[in-house]
């Protein structure tokens, strides 16, 4: 073993294309409004940011295209409001 600190060339990330990739969704949200009583759970805890709430205090889709389909929303929502539906790739 030698004293000298071992340089890590790996970590450093590599650009194959100098534009920003894509984001593909792979879930669809789907919001049964008047099922809907607003709570907000699914807005709070979306870990993705997919859901706001609108200007009657129920969620809306303002960022589709970050649903990564984790399911969250829909398991959590007490009322069964929310359904995510699987995106196939080529679909997008």
């Amino acid at each position: 073993m030698s004293d000298n600190p071992v340089e890590d060339n790996e970590s450093e990330p590599v650009t194959v294309n100098s534009q920003p990739k894509k984001r593909i969704p792979r879930g669809k949200v789907v919001i049964f409004g008047m099922w809907c009583k607003g709570c907000g759970i699914c807005v709070e805890f979306c870990p993705s940011g997919v859901l706001a709430l609108g200007e009657d205090d129920h969620p809306i889709v303002v960022k589709p295209e970050n649903c990564t389909a984790c399911h969250w929303c829909d398991t959590h929502c007490p009322d069964l409001a929310i359904i995510v539906k699987p995106i196939e790739p080529e679909e997008v």
